[in-house]
């Protein structure tokens, strides 16, 4: 009889580390199908770094980083380093 309740014992400790090792080596999700107000930056990060360079508005060019201003009719356009002249002429908002 006592080696029935030891041998019941061992099986339960063991079944209770099973069950809570298989729960943490779950991977969780990333939180695309949970309800949760924290978003990843990781694809942000990715995404940005994989950009491909944006066209001056003005001259089409792809000169790197670009300046947007916002014009007269509210519309936004970049601009690059180049085209900044035009940009003070026309006196245009910076963003």
């Amino acid at each position: 009889m006592v080696y029935a309740a030891v041998l019941m014992v061992v099986l339960v400790i063991i079944a209770v580390s099973f069950v809570s090792r298989s729960r943490s080596s779950k991977p969780k999700s990333s939180g695309a199908g949970t309800a949760s107000n924290v978003i990843s930056m990781d694809r942000h990060r990715k995404a940005k770094q994989s950009a491909v360079e944006q066209p001056c508005s003005s001259c089409k060019k792809k000169n790197g980083k670009l300046i947007f201003y916002a014009q007269d009719d509210g519309s936004v356009v970049g601009l690059c380093k180049d085209c900044k002249a035009k940009a003070k002429k026309r006196d245009m908002m910076p963003l």
